[in-house]
């Protein structure tokens, strides 16, 4: 499976706020600043995870993004489901509405690709956002360690 970079954004956002503590709600541009990520592209994940109801926004000067649920009830399958969708890694293997194969019957391709699949989600479903920030260093907990790429 290949994660979008919309999705990864879209995690470092949710990291960020989640090491962020939610006492505040954190602007986009310091949320920008934080992640790496482009201040136009959050512009476009955060009301897809907003309208999901796994942030929330806050209006006037003070306002910005905060979580809108503990970080330990938030799956990075949860997340990433938003951006991808499915999650079988390739279209005979989906949960819901496979795509049809002349060659299904008696696949022996179709089971690896559902093993794949199953396992990528089970990962994905027990990985919260506080076991993510409860991992986290470097540049997540000191900004000034952040390294610029071109």
């Amino acid at each position: 499976m290949w994660i979008s970079r919309r999705t990864d954004y879209a995690t470092r956002a949710m990291l960020a706020l989640t090491l962020a503590g939610g006492a505040t709600p954190m602007r986009l541009q310091d949320l920008a600043d934080r992640t790496a990520v482009p201040l136009s592209v959050l512009e476009q994940i955060m009301p897809v995870l907003r309208t999901a109801g796994v942030v929330r926004s806050e209006r006037g000067r003070s306002g910005g993004y905060r979580l809108n649920h503990p970080p330990e009830k938030i799956t990075l399958e949860a997340v990433v489901r938003l951006f991808e969708g499915q999650l079988a890694p390739i279209a005979c293997a989906t949960r819901k509405e496979p795509e049809p194969c002349p060659m299904m019957g008696g696949c022996s391709l179709r089971s690896v690709w559902e093993e794949i699949r199953d396992a990528t989600i089970e990962r994905l479903d027990r990985t919260t956002f506080a076991d993510l920030a409860a991992g986290a260093a470097g540049p997540w907990l000191d900004p000034s360690k952040m390294e610029l790429v071109d």
